[in-house]
């Protein structure tokens, strides 16, 4: 019998699990934004979620060195976990963890799009990354259907496989067991008590962390490679498509050039006025905020395009945004469509005036429309475009997107 996901079912305990989760993505989100404590803080998330799987702990998912271990015991079947916040050799890193006898690798940035995946290791080793633990805190996944669907993916398609938003109906069944149990120190769960971020407790560790002969961390040069999830000001989601009635598109053009003629006027005086060599510590983390929000907000968008639902995009857009982009949605719903793109992302400029920000990215890849009965795409096409973001910061100290709009 396949263990219940308490996440998605109803009553005490499933509301219970929804509001842990829920908590979660908000601790997840922080070690996004803030190097401090990152490692213990997504530790901490894995953690609960694989107890949201109904796994069993067998070794505390904890730090160790530059990066979080541990076990648990899936879906009747032991499972080491490792991860990694960023990595400068995603291959080397996947043949470290194959040494190691490594289950679930995470590297929270991403992987390069078209990373090949052995067909000796293709259903030994399941590749995530942060959207797909994005789709897990949402509940939409277990960790355990996350596993299986990766497993049979990458053996189908010899090369990294996002989740989808949901579990699609032929997922595999779940493993047989193939361990008996073992001895080993059982986790304390945080579902009832979280323990503090900065909780490091290196006593703890269970590995030697020079064991790992690779290299990893954040490159100093540009990526060289696209990626499934970038940088934290570059790793936001595609936006929008082109309208496809030749009266709608017009009126969107007309729209959008005139937006674009006043953000790109703003980001002009915000350039001229922003002396960047003078910046003080709190002017650069009050910029790096307000890049993550726009992040943010165009993940959100993005999402509710593809899953039609709007429901989180006021936490990060102005009301009247919010508002045009439901409209959007609810255009793309009635049509019975909706979208899905592959789009690299590459932030061109970040500017901080007082209260106000602009960030101005690029976004290039492709865009598909697909119909919500059965997936078939109606249209593809190429996107490439620079997008604008104009912010606000209110009196709770939060940044708001308050403009959104193609630039030039």
């Amino acid at each position: 019998m396949s263990p219940t996901n308490d996440a998605t079912t109803g009553g005490d305990a499933g509301a219970r699990r929804r509001r842990v989760l829920a908590a979660h993505a908000e601790l997840f989100n922080e070690a996004l934004t803030e190097e401090a404590d990152r490692l213990p803080k997504l530790a901490n998330v894995v953690e609960v979620l694989a107890m949201a799987s109904d796994a069993e702990a067998l070794e505390p998912l904890a730090p160790v060195g530059g990066h979080v271990e541990g076990a648990v015991r899936l879906e009747r079947v032991r499972r080491r976990i490792a991860l990694w916040f960023d990595s400068n050799d995603h291959a080397a890193l996947a043949e470290a963890a194959r040494d190691r006898q490594v289950d679930i690798l995470i590297v929270v940035q991403g992987f390069p799009l078209q990373m090949s995946v052995d067909a000796d290791w293709a259903s030994e080793l399941a590749l995530l990354d942060g959207r797909d633990l994005t789709l897990l805190l949402e509940g939409r996944w277990t960790l355990g259907q996350a596993v299986r669907f990766k497993h049979s993916e990458q053996a189908a398609h010899g090369r990294f496989i996002s989740l989808r938003v949901a579990p699609p109906a032929d997922l595999p069944d779940q493993s047989e067991p193939q361990f008996s149990p073992e001895d080993g120190e059982i986790l304390r769960s945080n579902v009832d008590d979280m323990p503090p971020a900065h909780d490091e407790d290196d006593a703890r560790g269970i590995d030697d962390p020079k064991i790992w002969d690779i290299g990893t961390g954040r490159p100093g040069d540009p990526e060289p490679a696209s990626a499934t999830i970038r940088s934290n000001i570059e790793s936001h989601e595609q936006t929008f498509a082109e309208a496809e009635a030749v009266e709608q598109a017009e009126h969107r053009r007309l729209r959008l050039i005139r937006t674009g003629l006043m953000l790109a006027a703003l980001l002009a005086v915000l350039i001229a006025v922003v002396v960047v060599r003078g910046r003080q510590d709190a002017e650069a983390a009050s910029l790096d905020q307000a890049a993550n929000v726009a992040v943010r907000a165009a993940h959100l968008e993005f999402e509710a395009y593809k899953t039609l639902d709007a429901t989180g995009l006021r936490s990060v857009y102005d009301e009247s945004l919010a508002q045009a982009i439901e409209a959007q949605v609810q255009q793309l719903r009635a049509r019975g469509v909706y979208l899905e793109s592959e789009v690299r992302i590459q932030v061109v400029d970040a500017r901080l005036d007082g209260e106000m920000a602009g960030v101005l990215v690029r976004e290039q890849g492709n865009l598909a429309t697909r119909r919500s009965s059965d997936g078939q795409t109606i249209q593809r096409g190429p996107i490439s475009q620079d997008v604008g973001f104009f912010l606000t910061r209110n009196a709770d100290n939060r940044w708001r997107v308050v403009q959104r709009a193609p630039v030039g």
